[in-house]
């Protein structure tokens, strides 16, 4: 009884661990695509610093 318990938590575990991975390769995707084709801008210039400090930026102000 004990390994099964065992055994199922460890299915959940590593089932939620490979959702959460998907999901964040998923938001950078997203946001490469959006930022590349929809923003006119290079797609790996969505992940600099200085790009995220002007949103942050313009959002606070």
């Amino acid at each position: 009884m004990f390994k099964r318990t065992i055994k199922f938590l460890g299915v959940r575990v590593s089932l939620l661990i490979l959702v959460a991975i998907l999901l964040v390769i998923a938001g950078a995707l997203g946001l490469m695509l959006g930022y590349g084709i929809l923003g006119g801008g290079s797609p790996m210039h969505v992940f600099s610093h200085h790009l995220w400090q002007q949103v942050l930026d313009k959002l606070n102000s």
